[in-house]
């Protein structure tokens, strides 16, 4: 599975991601595991379904939530 490249990866060093719930209400810390990379994406190899929406914009505001609250 591949996701887009993006800020997260600088506050997580790919070790876990926000994932949004299905009803967009929230979004989840989640463990995942990143394999290969190239300029445009990563590689996830544990941690994520097929069809399963990330945030992968900077985390720096978000502090240490275990859980984000969406409007």
């Amino acid at each position: 599975m591949l996701i887009p490249r993006g800020a997260f990866f600088q506050k997580t060093g790919g070790k876990w991601i926000y994932v949004v719930s299905k009803d967009g209400s929230k979004a989840v810390k989640r463990e995942i595991r990143i394999g290969r990379q190239n300029p445009q994406y990563y590689e996830v190899l544990e941690g994520l379904e097929s069809g399963e929406k990330v945030i992968t914009s900077g985390y720096d505001s978000f502090g240490d939530n275990e859980v984000l609250i969406l409007q």
